[in-house]
């Protein structure tokens, strides 16, 4: 993974504390996907609103949009 990839996943975990930006399902505790088409990756994520907690539960690469 190069740095700048690395550090889109950063930002992106960021954002999705918000909870204007997380997926309905991750507010439930359920796995949520969000998909960085520009950096190849897949992320699967689930929310804790108890501990105020997301959590990175997988990360997988998929095809680059044109």
């Amino acid at each position: 993974m190069t740095a700048e990839t690395f550090h889109a996943l950063q930002q992106v975990l960021e954002r999705l504390g918000d909870p204007a930006l997380r997926e309905s399902q991750a507010a439930n505790g359920l796995v949520a996907r969000h998909v960085v088409p520009q950096h190849g990756l897949e992320l699967e994520y689930a929310w804790d609103e108890r501990s105020r907690t997301l959590t990175l539960l997988g990360l997988a690469r998929v095809p680059n949009e044109p």
